[in-house]
């Protein structure tokens, strides 16, 4: 009681003098929708990202930590059983100090703006990385660097000298070679979508193409704002070498042949833009494999499962995050509250264990006020739990994110409720984290989700394996563990892609290995 009563009397004090800064100049985390402009584009000056450290907390007051994050609308980050990363305003930050020990702090973003401002020019040279000093980005590094990008992009523009000969331009859109600088680069919801119609054009079953690949566009549904969330799926039905198949296109089940499906889904949330990016490298590098050598492990793969790419579920919410507002998280639909709020955040509006939280419509980690109230994830269920539909059974799903560099299956709404199959889900869980370890040499951790980040009702993974029977369900946290946030440099992308396709491989070979060609 004493707890609460503090934690009441802070929020009486702190709430006012919040709602006096964002009416003065500084930036609130999420603005109504009518505040910004066509013209606009969000800046975040004066705020920070801070890392809480919670590892000597217990559960009781973890969850006050929390009930103050959700009464004051911060934007969390990311949890972990050690720490919480929460964007701050200064106004914020002293609410936190009245509550918190000053030493329990730790700032590892000091200029989000500067940091966001360096990543737009990172887009045009994208083989650039800032200075790291134990972790962390140095706030003079970041500004001197930036300057020096800033200047040279000054000098190509001037014409003045004589260019320098140089090699044509690669086009990204030559799919022959996984060395395509598409893959260099983050790109806008238009060029994933041509990306996808290129795969087609590349890979499909020709006169040409003997490797007998099927790849089609998958529409999976449409946006609040009348987008459409378009995948690509991918099977091997015969082979035309006339060499012995290894693979088995079906299995029985329930006296019944039938399809098995590996989905992969990416960009629940719009900001997180290095998930979209490594789920297409994955079925790029999954078709071309296939395509060169039909004895191949991804050949095999091919022929025994069908494979589903789903690189962008939020569409929406990531061109308003390319666009407009780069911290931009939930989808774009109308939700009401007091400003006039949009946005649901849609790895918390999955219909499992689904329960409305405290947090207002406006917040980064709103759920929406009913599961499947969003657009998006009715549409993307649905296509799940369709699967009888297309003669399918969905066996592997796996929903990328950033960043913590996890690998998680489910429950994340509870450690009560414990998955059956807890034991071969840890040990693939392993195999994936271990595979992506030798990968590149970055370090993921395997585990339960509710264990490994804050316990969250509405979760994908939970949906997919309590709800549709998705026994090898997963959730993907990416690079990095904080240095660059969701900001990660454009000459990251094919390296944490290289991991995840790792990982991804080996999740399916595990599954081949144990349930559709056992020893």
């Amino acid at each position: 009681m004493k707890a609460i009563a503090r934690t009441a009397l802070l929020l009486s004090l702190a709430i006012p003098s919040i709602i006096t800064a964002s009416g003065s100049g500084s930036v609130p985390i999420q603005r109504p929708f009518d505040v910004i402009s066509n013209q606009d584009v969000e800046r975040y000056d004066d705020e920070k990202v801070w890392r809480i450290d919670w590892s000597t907390m217990n559960d009781s007051k973890k969850k006050e930590v929390m009930d103050v994050v959700e009464l004051l609308d911060l934007d969390v980050w990311h949890t972990s059983q050690r720490s919480i990363d929460v964007r701050l305003n200064s106004k914020q930050l002293e609410v936190l100090y009245g509550y918190l020990p000053n030493e329990a702090f730790h700032p590892f973003i000091n200029d989000l703006q500067s940091l966001v401002d360096l990543s737009s020019v990172q887009e045009e040279e994208y083989d650039y990385i800032p200075s790291k000093v134990s972790g962390e980005i140095r706030q003079e590094s970041v500004e001197r660097e930036l300057f020096e990008l800033m200047k040279k992009k000054k000098k190509k523009g001037k014409g003045k000298t004589k260019p320098k000969p140089s090699l044509p331009p690669i086009d990204p859109y030559n799919l022959t070679t996984i060395d395509t600088p598409f893959h260099d680069k983050f790109h806008s919801l238009k060029e994933i979508y041509k990306f996808g119609d290129t795969l087609i054009s590349t890979f499909n079953d020709t006169h040409q193409n003997i490797s007998g690949i099927h790849i089609k566009e998958v529409d999976i549904g449409k946006t609040y704002e009348n987008r459409t969330i378009k995948g690509w799926s991918a099977k091997i039905h015969h082979n035309k070498t006339g060499e012995g198949d290894p693979g088995y296109p079906t299995v029985m089940v329930d006296e019944e042949e039938v399809e098995l499906e590996y989905v992969v889904i990416a960009g629940q949330h719009g900001r997180e833009w290095v998930g979209p990016s490594s789920a297409l490298y994955f079925l790029h590098h999954l078709l071309l494999r296939a395509a060169e050598d039909p004895k191949s492990d991804s050949a095999i793969l091919l022929r025994s499962f069908r494979f589903t790419v789903v690189p962008q579920i939020n569409p929406d919410g990531y061109e308003y995050s390319r666009d407009k507002s780069r911290m931009w998280r939930k989808n774009r639909q109308e939700v009401g509250g007091k400003g006039k709020c949009l946005g649901i955040d849609l790895n918390s509006n999955w219909g499992y264990k689904w329960r409305s939280s405290r947090s207002t419509a406006c917040s980064e980690g709103y759920g929406g006020r009913e599961a499947f109230e969003a657009y998006e994830t009715k549409a993307t269920s649905e296509y799940l739990s369709g699967a009888a539909e297309r003669g399918n059974r969905v066996r592997a799903f796996v929903d990328l994110h950033s960043y913590g560099q996890l690998f998680m299956f489910p429950f994340a709404h509870s450690c009560d409720d414990f998955p059956p199959d807890a034991e071969m889900l840890m040990e693939a869980g392993l195999g994936v984290a271990k595979a992506m370890r030798t990968k590149q040499g970055e370090g993921y951790e395997a585990g339960q989700a509710c264990d490994l980040t804050y316990r969250a009702p509405g979760d994908a993974i939970d949906y997919s394996y309590g709800v549709t029977d998705v026994r090898w369900s997963y959730s993907a946290e990416l690079r990095d563990t904080g240095t660059y946030g969701f900001m990660l440099p454009p000459k990251l992308i094919r390296p944490t892609a290289d991991e995840i396709t790792a990982g991804l491989m080996y999740l399916a070979k595990f599954i081949y290995a144990l349930e559709v060609n056992p020893p």
